[in-house]
């Protein structure tokens, strides 16, 4: 893994490489991590191939995939006819078909009563004959005899009977369709007239031949009404779950399974063109807005190529294992994974981001649920929440549980909304509780390995540097144990103070511990460890013991190869001095014989300056210890005096101007120092003329064995000069 993260360095870094242009290099991630994102995230959308056949038997189950609701074409259009057969047809009624057949009926019995009244026509047949050649309409040999056999008394009650029956029907209206009816129905009527046979035949012949339609069809109003009927009926759409079996394994396969099949994209490993170009959309839109976020609210991570590569893998990395896990249970994902990995590694509120985008993402996965998206989201923020407090002894073990917790929660509140099943929604959260350990665990374990290959220092990183039996700080401990205790408390006056300002306290209360570790060499040339000794410094000339002071910078950053420290912990150490003057022995130096030649620049740290607040944090914190140790009679006053001058120094000497700490920051440094230094060096008040006097008169009584809390602060001193002092001490 070092060894691709080096390749990636290379290919980001090199000069004349294409890839080492910003515009290029942002375009060349955006479209890997999209590919990969699209890959992951549409595997679902191109099903196994389904081939059945209507008629075939199933060799398996088919099972839908996800929930999908889809218009069935087939009951659509059963309903569209359905709704046009049940809208009436419009029809007109033409009276003028009733004055026809009126006109009609009167010429029959007219031509029938001037036959009839023809004295000529003395045989039946010659009347028959008469008859069949005068109607104005063409009747059935039978009615005509029957017509020919009436008397004219007979003539004059069937016109009007036949009259009366035509206008009955043809006002009540008559359509095609009821045409054969009204003929019968007129039978039945003249039957009922009881007129004898031949009048009933002539009723019923007449009336059955005039009868017509005079309903007629109003085509276009019909098929205005139909297509009004029409546009008012929705689409039959039919919903398939996710889970069901829509073919059942020996089933007969129906032409209704197949297009089921076809709408879910199973059958013949179709894919959704429109699913894609949806998704597509989406992966970009998220995309696009996450580096949007990161450009604006956080560059450093925006403008770190390592950076972008380390939260494009740990998207796909916890998508992937959600993928595979959701095949389970849609809440034993451990989407909350990435988030942790995020805040631990990177950023706190980087680390919600990451969890809004894997809930996003893992809502497609489980096909837009709720419910599980929901989880996802609310777990990565608490877990991003756990991990907030690493600096304070929080482990992974008890993100995990405050995960699992709150998954449970979450996942049980929701199924109560939608009104589960008890059962169902205990295992459900038991699934969410799992996840949640899974998260932590999978944490824990990918953690070193992103640690490694990414070259980040983590706060749990930082916590096992701090632990005493570490072997440098051991080695520290046994070799100048002056510089260890002076080292711890420049730890705790940093780590106050970084508190306060909105520091890092974990990087500066390990860099101070670490900050001298190079006077493990040489450690007797420098004050702290000295104890009562004769110092060296006096027997040699002032150069060389700027050059053996200095040294310790590099010899520092020598043992931090060797221990393999993490950077942030080597800059502290490469910076803490920044390019200060060892004023003590450039004094010194000045005031031998060839004074005039000395160059002030030989007597400087060759820095840099603090880049961070955590390196100028330490550095202020060391030199206040150093400088607040060497005062003869220590109190509020002249430990104040001493921190004001020390921090102002060091910002007139511009040690302060490449990092980020501002005038406030400073103030509040000071009075931070000043608190903290007071209570650790016991300050006491001057005793007054008065006061002192009693007190050896009470100590020559014997009435007090103490020694007078003046002359104890006077021996307690070292009666050197504070900034000579914090110079030598280094």
């Amino acid at each position: 893994m070092m060894s691709v993260n080096n390749r990636l360095r290379k290919l980001f870094v090199q000069p004349d490489s294409i890839y080492a242009r910003p515009l290029v290099r942002r375009i060349v991630l955006l479209v890997l991590f999209f590919a990969l994102y699209m890959l992951s995230l549409s595997a679902d959308f191109i099903p196994d191939k389904v081939s059945l056949q209507i008629g075939q038997v199933s060799d398996r189950d088919v099972i839908a995939p996800r929930t999908v609701s889809y218009v069935d074409s087939a009951k659509t259009k059963k309903l569209e006819l359905e709704v046009m057969a049940s809208v009436a047809n419009v029809y007109d009624l033409d009276s003028a078909i009733m004055v026809k057949a009126d006109e009609a009926a009167k010429a029959v019995f007219r031509v029938a009563g001037l036959v009839q009244a023809d004295k000529t026509l003395t045989t039946n047949e010659q009347k028959l004959q008469r008859l069949s050649r005068d109607l104005p309409v063409s009747l059935p040999s039978t009615v005509v005899n029957a017509l020919a056999n009436l008397d004219e008394a007979g003539l004059v009650k069937t016109e009007e009977n036949t009259k009366s029956i035509l206008r009955k029907y043809l006002q009540r209206g008559i359509r095609d369709d009821d045409l054969d009816i009204a003929r019968k129905q007129v039978v039945l009527e003249a039957e009922e007239l009881e007129f004898g046979k031949n009048a009933e035949a002539v009723v019923a012949g007449i009336a059955q031949t005039l009868i017509q339609p005079n309903f007629i069809l109003n085509v276009r109003e019909t098929d205005k009404r139909k297509q009004s009927a029409l546009a008012n009926i929705e689409p039959v759409r039919e919903t398939v779950k996710k889970g069901q079996v829509l073919v059942r394994r020996g089933d007969v396969v129906t032409g209704e399974q197949i297009h089921v099949m076809e709408e879910l994209g199973l059958y013949a490993g179709n894919v959704s063109e429109v699913r894609i170009l949806g998704l597509t959309v989406f992966v970009l839109l998220v995309m696009g807005i996450s580096l949007g976020y990161l450009h604006k609210f956080a560059p450093h991570i925006y403008n770190h190529d390592m950076h972008l590569i380390l939260l494009g893998l740990i998207v796909l990395v916890t998508m992937l294992i959600g993928k595979v896990a959701h095949y389970y249970s849609d809440f034993a994902a451990p989407v909350a994974a990435g988030a942790l990995l995020t805040a631990i590694l990177i950023d706190n509120r980087v680390g919600l981001l990451i969890s809004v985008i894997m809930a996003l993402f893992f809502g497609v996965i489980v096909d837009h649920d709720l419910r599980a998206v929901a989880a996802a989201l609310i777990g990565g923020m608490t877990g991003v929440y756990s991990v907030t407090k690493m600096a304070h002894g929080y482990s992974l073990t008890k993100a995990g549980v405050s995960i699992a917790a709150i998954n449970f929660l979450v996942i049980g509140s929701t199924g109560l909304i939608e009104q589960l099943d008890g059962t169902e929604v205990l295992l459900q959260g038991l699934f969410g509780a799992i996840s949640g350990i899974a998260s932590a665990v999978i944490t824990t374990g990918l953690l070193p390995y992103l640690e490694h290959a990414f070259n980040i220092t983590t706060p749990i990183k930082l916590l096992d540097l701090a632990k005493p039996n570490h072997p440098l700080l051991q080695r520290l401990l046994l070799d100048a144990p002056g510089t260890y205790h002076h080292s711890l408390l420049v730890g705790n006056l940093a780590e106050t103070a970084a508190v306060t300002i909105g520091a890092d306290p974990v990087v500066v209360r390990v860099g101070a511990y670490y900050h001298d570790i190079g006077k493990i060499k040489r450690p007797y040339f420098f004050i702290e460890n000295q104890a009562g000794c004769e110092n060296p410094h006096d027997k040699i000339a002032p150069s060389l013991s700027t050059l053996i002071v200095t040294s310790h910078i590099k010899d520092g950053l020598e043992l931090c190869r060797d221990y393999k420290l993490p950077q942030v912990i080597t800059d502290i150490i490469e910076q803490h001095h920044g390019t200060t003057l060892a004023s003590y022995f450039y004094k010194r130096a000045t005031e031998t014989e060839h004074g005039e030649c000395i160059i002030e620049a030989d007597f400087r740290y060759e820095g840099p300056t603090p880049q961070t607040k955590e390196a100028a944090l330490v550095m202020l914190a060391d030199a206040c210890e150093a400088a607040v140790r060497s005062i003869s009679k220590p109190n509020v006053n002249r430990i104040e005096a001493t921190v004001r001058k020390m921090i102002r120094e060091r910002l007139q000497d511009g040690q302060l101007d490449e990092c980020d700490l501002t005038l406030k920051d400073l103030k509040i440094i000071g009075d931070v120092y000043i608190r903290l230094l007071s209570s650790m060096f016991h300050t006491r008040i001057e005793y007054p003329e008065a006061l002192k006097e009693l007190e050896r008169r009470k100590t020559k009584n014997g009435n007090n064995n103490k020694q007078p809390a003046g002359k104890d602060d006077v021996n307690s001193g070292n009666g050197t000069n504070a900034d000579a002092s914090a110079k030598q001490s280094g």
